[in-house]
This record gives structure tokens, sequence and C-alpha cells, in this order.
């Protein structure tokens, strides 16, 4: 038998729902102003990268706001009790707060590795990916890409460690997110978003959450 120890969750769907995707990408295109543009970025000014304030989710009479919320809230539901070992009826939403945003980048566009201190599980809905439905594999960009927390994992390597299974490798893991993709993932799990070079704008939203009265 073998065990598999130290395992990282990480969910991926997508939410297949264009009109939702339709509609959010218009009013986040709407909102790149300085109104709605972040003060001051956690990474600073990055060039082709707009992150707006941390409260998108609050504005729940917008009608595709609080759709997507109510759709990021039932797989997140299903999400914790899955790693849970519980009910879906048995995970309480109402004892996590969240903070939210969008980000849209453009040609050139990046983030830098990092991680989202005080909060538990984070998420990533992508609007639109900013590449054409001919895009080929060579031409795919704007990776969101994962680091192995375990950062030891790789301080030696030889024949019979560099290509373990997946579930057990310590390489990074790159998702070329699709329009409509979802992915939820531990805050504690170092990420970066490769430079973007594709056709259109990639436009993402992003959410933290944690329990009420921690973080």
């Amino acid at each position: 038998m073998i065990d598999k120890f130290f395992a990282t969750p990480v969910y991926h769907t997508n939410l297949d729902h264009e009109a939702l995707r339709q509609s959010l990408n218009k009013l986040i295109l709407s909102r790149q102003t300085s109104e709605f543009e972040h003060p001051n970025p956690p990474q600073g000014r990055i060039p082709g990268v707009f992150e707006s304030r941390f409260n998108f989710f609050l504005e729940q009479e917008n009608t595709a706001i609080a759709d997507l919320t109510s759709l990021i809230n039932t797989h997140l539901q299903a999400f914790l009790a899955v790693v849970t070992n519980s009910k879906p009826e048995e995970i309480d939403l109402d004892t996590l707060e969240s903070e939210s945003w969008f980000h849209i980048t453009e040609q050139g566009g990046y983030f830098q590795p990092h991680t989202h201190p005080n909060a538990s599980w984070s998420v990533v809905y992508c609007v639109d990916n900013g590449h054409t439905a001919e895009t080929s594999a060579e031409e795919e960009s704007g990776h969101l890409v994962f680091s192995d927390p375990r950062t030891m994992a790789s301080m030696f390597l030889d024949p019979f460690n560099r290509n373990l299974h997946r579930d057990i490798s310590f390489n990074g893991v790159k998702y070329f997110l699709q329009s409509g993709d979802l992915v939820f993932f531990p805050s504690y799990l170092e990420h970066f978003v490769a430079p973007f070079s594709g056709e259109g704008k990639r436009i993402t939203v992003a959410a933290n959450f944690h329990g009420i009265g921690h973080g």
C-alpha cells in the first residue's frame, strides 16, 4: 500500500454559463477606470494589468455579480464538504468572510509569485482568457501556475524522482484557463500568472475566503 501524504486540493471546473460570462465581460470592461482601480495594488502597478478595489462581490444589487457569487458559493460549499468529509448542508458559508476583485490583463501583463495571506481558500474565475478559439498550444499565454509548497522537494534530482506520477510529483502545475473556468485552491499555495500575449484582454475575477474572527 502506498499512502499519499501532503496532498494539495485544487478544484477546477467550467461554469458553462455563457450569458453570465458575457454580462461580466461587459460590466468589468466598463469599470476599467480610476473610480474602480485599486489605489495601492499589493504588487504595485504592473504595466498591462488593471487591478480593481477589493469589494467586487459587495454589489449584490447587480444581477451579474449576484449570479456569479451564488454560483461560486454553491461550488465552494460542495468543495469544502468533500475536503472536510462533511455534507454540503453542514458547510455554513455565513461563517466565511471574503474579499473580491477583478483583473484586466493586456499585452505583457503578468503577476509575480505570491500567496494570499490571512485567508484559507482562494478562487479565480476566468471571464475571458483573451485568446481566440484558433489559438494553438504554442500560442497560449497568461497561464495560472502553481508551485509545489514543499520547497525542498526538488533539492536533488535524478532519474528516479524526475518523473513521478502527477499526484506525487513536485513539478509546478500550469493551467491555461478557458473562458468560464473556475479554480479553488488553498490560499497558502504560491502561484503566479505568466506573461500574457493574447489578442484580446484577459479578464478574471478573484476572491479570498476566511472564517469570521480569524485571519
